[in-house]
């Protein structure tokens, strides 16, 4: 007898982040799923976003699929880093909201929908 293994969906399982400049603002988008061997990933584009000093840092999760508590220990890290100077908001799909909410994280950060919602905050 021979074991099925299921076969991913095209596309699940990969992860990427990227940083982009908008105005005095950088947004970090992520995809993906973060776990013990792509949170690296994470924490080094959190920190290079920093390194720039930016007014805001967005930080973009609405395209993850799966966010470990490692994961969340580096958004805390990032927060930290980021001190005063940055203005650190998150971007999130609902699952991931509610998680942040349960550990206490929204008083950390500020919740968006999108990023587009989170760049906007100031303007409103």
């Amino acid at each position: 007898m021979q074991a099925s293994v299921p076969h991913p969906a095209p596309g699940a399982g990969e992860t990427s982040v990227s940083l982009r400049r908008e105005g005095s603002a950088v947004v970090l988008t992520a995809r993906g799923e973060f776990d013990a061997l792509t949170t690296p990933q994470l924490q080094a584009a959190i920190h290079e976003a920093l390194k720039t000093a930016p007014d805001v840092l967005v930080i973009d999760l609405t395209a993850v699929d799966f966010f470990a508590s490692m994961a969340l220990a580096a958004l805390s890290e990032g927060r930290q880093a980021a001190g005063e100077r940055t203005s650190l908001r998150l971007a999130v799909e609902r699952y991931l909201d509610r998680t942040l909410r349960l550990v206490g994280l929204d008083q950390r950060f500020a919740l968006y929908s999108s990023a587009a919602e989170a760049l906007a905050a100031d303007q409103a």
